[in-house]
């Protein structure tokens, strides 16, 4: 058995016969995504918060790691009560970003490097400041100011004492009801997310037609796609009945069913298709916020529909595991076959069915891969960011990167109420605090342990791009907007793309790995031994070309039998590992993998 382990050394040819089917791929089913979490990633006026002008600074980084689109996270004009989700004007930059001459100035420069860029953008839901809301909430009592019908609006209804309370139980994934009296109005209106996100109502006509003419307007400047934020709320049950019970002794229950994948959704998508993204070689990558289920994936991005409608969909199944009944909040101990079962249900069931799948383990929403797969262990953390690296970079579909990710930034692990920025973070630890107030001290302890698990903000703080204060990423003299964490010199941007050995190193050698090795992209998915606890292994394979994933994901040696699984090592070529020496570690039935290794051969066919 040949072995490779440096990750300078890696062979770039693949033996790969199906040139046909490589050529009929659209270029977003080949590329390496990088999110942009702009408020963190590079300051260039001092005020603390990152700016257009920083991601153009860092275009030539992308292209060293080997990026193929980087996605930006809203840049709208908004008053930022949820990270520029909070949409104002969909036509207008906000000022704390940057203008519109530097946001065209970053389209053009990122085309000039043979990179795409996609916005990230709002469609179920404006700030409460935008004017449609502004006219709307005036015209429940003046029709003819017009967009009466714009968002979603209620009279309510009457409890026993004859007080107004909202129309149903409906629970707001930010804690609470989706529904809020507005005094001016005179009626409630929902918002699924904060009080300041009312929901657009898409069983408009005019609304739709406004938002295709923003998409529009932006595709015309020359982005080459979207992100589109929580896509598949954009329709829902048109008679907002009450939730069945499932929290017993609340008064505001889960309603995920009634206001996710609707009647409608997919005339509405299909539409937008048709008129806006059928005229572009653009892509769409839909978050599928409030679950979504691998059929359902289908359905909104197979290429064998007769009406298209999506490219991707972003799902969350996977990272729901260390979840309780749904809630984020409530944790749970998991066991890897979870995972496993999750995953080889949605690459089987996309690939089988002409979808196309989404890699990814974390986000501006979700805490960082490393903290939540595996250990924050400084022992283990470049092991295990490598050890995730290949796992993630070997499945099929479109891998999405996350800032800081291929630096193997973890979550910072501490709770402090100036590290409590984010919106949901917050409201749920006011609901805490209550609790506590009323004797359930208990359950202050819980919820700051979550917060420091789970909390958005594990992802938000700025990426070290330097050993400098503040990591390089404001001037010293600057207060970032959440406190960047200080892991040592040995993991800033700055030393880590200096060393061969380093987890930045390893990200592009797997991105650089996987352009060539099409079948790590688009070949099939076979799980092997799928009950084991410890090591997950699985087969990538085409016509010609068929390659081992064997990841131990356990902090202690662990051995596999191989040939139980019908493999045959023999004339196998190890072609890349997360540790640095190579070690004979294999028998003819047996492999035996040290703490969090991860190993990927080429086998002889």
């Amino acid at each position: 058995m040949d072995s490779k382990t440096k990750c300078d050394d890696i062979d770039t040819t693949d033996d790969c016969g199906e040139i046909d089917s490589l050529d009929k791929m659209k270029w977003w089913q080949k590329a390496t995504i990088y999110q942009v979490l702009i408020q963190s990633f590079q300051d260039t006026d001092g005020d603390g918060k990152g700016d257009i002008r920083g991601i153009v600074e860092k275009l030539d980084y992308f292209v060293t790691l080997g990026i193929d689109v980087v996605w930006v996270s809203p840049i709208f004009e908004s008053p930022m009560c949820d990270m520029g989700y909070d949409i104002s004007n969909y036509r207008k930059v906000n000022p704390i970003f940057g203008t519109m001459e530097e946001l065209e100035l970053l389209i053009r420069e990122t085309h000039k490097r043979d990179m795409k860029i996609i916005l990230d953008i709002a469609l179920n839901h404006t700030s409460s400041e935008h004017e449609w809301f502004q006219t709307s909430r005036r015209a429940r009592k003046d029709p003819s100011l017009g967009k009466r019908d714009w968002y979603f609006w209620s009279p309510g209804k009457r409890d026993e004492h004859g007080n107004r309370v909202p129309p149903n139980n409906w629970e707001s994934t930010f804690t609470g009801s989706v529904w809020e009296f507005d005094e001016l109005a005179d009626e409630f209106y929902l918002h699924i997310f904060g009080k300041g996100q009312p929901d657009l109502n898409w069983d408009c006509e005019d609304v739709r037609n406004a938002l295709y003419d923003v998409l529009r307007f932006w595709l015309d400047k020359g982005v080459d796609g979207f992100r589109l934020d929580t896509m598949n709320l954009v329709s829902k049950t048109s008679d907002f009945p009450d939730a069945p019970i499932s929290k017993p002794g609340s008064e505001w229950q889960p309603a995920n069913f009634l206001f996710a994948n609707g009647p409608h959704i997919h005339e509405y998508l299909q539409e937008m298709y048709q008129e806006v993204f059928a005229h572009y070689d653009a892509m769409t990558l839909a978050e599928m916020s409030c679950g979504v289920t691998p059929a359902q994936a289908v359905e909104y991005t197979s290429r064998h529909k007769t009406r298209p409608e999506l490219c991707l969909v972003i799902q969350f199944q996977h990272v729901e595991v260390d979840s309780r009944d749904g809630d984020k909040w409530l944790l749970r101990e998991w066991e890897l076959p979870e995972l496993k079962y999750i995953i080889t249900e949605w690459q089987e069931t996309l690939a089988n069915n002409g979808g196309w799948n989404t890699l990814w383990m974390e986000n501006h929403d979700q805490p960082r891969g490393i903290s939540r797969f595996t250990t924050n262990s400084p022992r283990f953390r470049a092991l295990c960011a490598k050890l995730l690296a290949l796992w993630q970079f070997t499945l099929q579909g479109t891998n999405l990167v996350f800032q800081g990710q291929e630096l193997g930034m973890v979550n910072p692990g501490l709770f402090s109420e100036e590290m409590n920025q984010d919106i949901e973070t917050v409201q749920f630890w006011q609901e805490a605090c209550e609790a506590a107030g009323s004797g359930q001290a208990e359950r202050l302890e819980l919820a700051k342990k979550a917060i420091i698990q789970k909390g958005r903000d594990n992802t938000r703080v700025p990426i070290p791009w330097t050993a400098d204060p503040h990591g390089g990423f404001t001037t010293p003299g600057a207060k970032p907007w959440l406190p960047p964490c200080d892991h040592g010199h040995q993991w800033c941007q700055a030393s880590q793309q200096k060393s061969p050995e380093s987890v930045w190193s390893f990200y592009r050698a797997m991105i650089k790995m996987r352009k060539n090795y099409p079948t790590l992209y688009y070949g099939r998915y076979e799980c092997l031994d799928i009950e084991n606890t410890r090591i997950w292994a699985y087969k990538r394979r085409s016509k010609q070309t068929c390659y081992l994933v064997v990841l131990n994901f356990s902090p202690n040696a662990s051995s596999w039998m191989y040939p139980e699984h019908g493999i045959n090592l023999t004339g196998s070529k190890l072609l890349i590992s997360n540790y640095l020496t190579a070690e004979e570690t294999s028998t003819d039935d047996m492999l035996l993998l040290r703490p969090f290794e991860g190993r990927l051969y080429q086998l002889k066919v």
